[in-house]
C-alpha cells in the first residue's frame, strides 16, 4: 500500500512546524534533483473565489524545496471558459489580487501555457475506450526538472471531487489538452427551454454558437466543451450528455497519468483538505465550507493521497447541511456523479493505488 501522511489540524498547533515534518517524512525532498527547477503548480483561484489555497502554503512549500536545494516556480495554466483567467495576462492579473507575488512566495510566478505552448506525452495503451493517446503538457511544467502538485481538495461539478488527480490533467496541460478531455461533455441545447435571450451567444469564448431565428446555432466542430453555455444560461436550456461525469473522468485520468509519466521518480503531492466546498476553485463564489477544516496530506501517490482525502472528508464532521446525503463519497453525491471513477481508472493506469497507509503526524 502507498504511504500517505497526514497533519491533522486537531493535533498540531503550528501548521508551518509542521509542515516541514510533513514535508520530510513524506519523503518529498528526494524528488528535487540538486539545483533542479521545481514547477510548484498551484490553482491562482478565480477572480472573486476566496478558498483557493492560501498563499501562506505556498510559500512555506517554496522555503521547503529551497532548503532541499531546488529552484522553484510558482505555475498555473490557463482555462478554456469565459473568464479573466482565459488569458496569460488575465491568469497573471488573478494571482496578484489573490497574493500570489514573487516579493511574498519567494518564488517567480509564471503561467505555464504562455501562447499556448506545450510537448506532447504519448499514452501508448489507452484503457477504457478513451480515445486519447497524446497530451500536451504546458510547456514551462514539461521543461522543469520536478514537478511538486499543492492542490486544495474540494467538490467539482463533472468529478464529484477535484484533488491531486485534476491539479495533473486538467491544471498541467495545455488549451488543446483541456479542450480534448472536454470532448466528453459537449453540452446539449434544448431548444424548448430556450428564450432567445442570446446571453450563451455573448458568453461563448471560441464565438461558435450564434442566434439564428430565436434559436441557437453551434458550430460544433469548434466546441471546446467549456460549458460557458451551460453556466450562463438563466433558462437552463443546457445540460451535460448522460455519461459525461464518467467519460471526463477516464479522459481526466489518462492526462494525469501523461502528465506523472514523465516525472516519474521527480514529482510529489500535497493536498489541503480546508474549505472544503462543494465546487471547486474556479466557482467565484466556491460556496460554504461543507466539513470542518481537516489537515494537510502528502503523498508520492496521486491516487492514494485523492483516496485519502476522499476518506477523510466523509469522516469529518459537517458545517453545512448536505441536502439529506450521506458519505462515503459526500462530494461526489452533491455534485451528482462518483467520485472514484478518476481514481480507478488512474489506479488500473498504473499510476498509483486507491489502498493506503494513513500516516498521522
Amino acid at each position: 500500500m502507498s504511504e500517505v501522511y497526514f497533519l491533522d489540524y486537531r493535533k498540531n498547533s503550528n501548521i508551518i512546524e509542521g509542515m516541514n515534518d510533513l514535508f520530510t517524512k513524506s519523503a518529498l525532498d528526494i524528488t528535487i534533483p540538486p539545483n533542479g527547477s521545481v514547477a510548484v503548480k498551484i490553482h491562482f483561484g478565480e477572480m472573486g473565489n476566496i478558498t483557493y489555497l492560501r498563499p501562506v502554503f505556498v510559500s512555506t512549500f517554496v522555503r521547503l524545496v529551497k532548503e532541499a536545494g531546488g529552484k522553484p516556480f510558482i505555475t498555473d495554466t490557463t482555462v478554456l471558459y469565459q473568464s479573466l483567467r482565459y488569458t496569460v495576462d488575465g491568469c497573471l492579473s488573478c494571482a496578484k489580487v489573490n497574493g500570489f507575488l514573487e516579493t511574498g512566495l519567494g518564488a517567480p510566478v509564471f503561467v505555464a501555457d504562455e501562447g499556448n505552448q506545450g510537448y506532447t506525452a504519448t499514452i501508448k495503451t489507452p484503457i477504457d475506450g478513451c480515445e486519447i493517446k497524446e497530451v500536451d503538457i504546458a510547456a514551462k511544467i514539461y521543461e522543469a526538472d520536478s514537478l511538486l502538485v499543492l492542490s486544495h481538495a474540494k467538490g467539482h461539478d463533472l468529478t464529484g471531487f477535484g484533488g491531486a488527480l485534476k491539479n495533473l490533467g486538467m491544471g498541467c496541460t495545455t488549451k488543446k489538452c483541456k479542450a480534448v478531455q472536454h470532448l466528453a461533455n459537449l453540452p446539449i441545447y434544448n431548444e424548448l427551454q430556450c428564450n432567445a435571450c442570446g446571453k450563451c451567444v455573448e458568453i461563448c469564448p471560441q464565438q461558435c454558437l450564434s442566434l439564428v431565428s430565436e434559436s441557437i446555432v453551434c458550430v460544433e466542430e469548434e466546441c471546446t466543451g467549456c460549458a460557458s453555455c451551460l453556466e450562463s444560461c438563466p433558462q437552463g436550456a443546457y445540460n451535460y450528455p448522460p455519461e459525461a461525469s464518467k467519460l471526463f473522468q477516464k479522459n481526466l485520468a489518462h492526462a494525469a497519468y501523461a502528465v506523472a509519466n514523465k516525472f516519474k521518480g521527480r514529482i510529489g503531492y500535497v493536498n489541503f483538505i480546508q474549505d472544503v466546498t462543494i465546487h471547486c476553485d474556479c466557482a467565484a463564489p466556491g460556496g460554504r465550507a461543507v466539513v470542518q477544516d481537516i489537515g494537510i496530506l502528502a503523498s508520492l501517490d496521486p491516487v492514494a493521497i485523492d483516496k485519502a482525502s476522499i476518506d477523510l472528508i466523509d469522516q469529518a464532521p459537517f458545517v453545512l447541511s448536505p441536502n439529506q446525503v450521506n458519505p462515503p463519497d459526500l462530494l461526489g453525491k452533491l455534485n451528482k456523479c462518483d467520485s472514484l471513477i478518476q481514481l480507478k481508472t488512474a489506479e488500473r493506469l498504473g499510476l498509483g493505488s486507491v489502498n493506503y497507509n494513513l500516516i498521522t503526524l
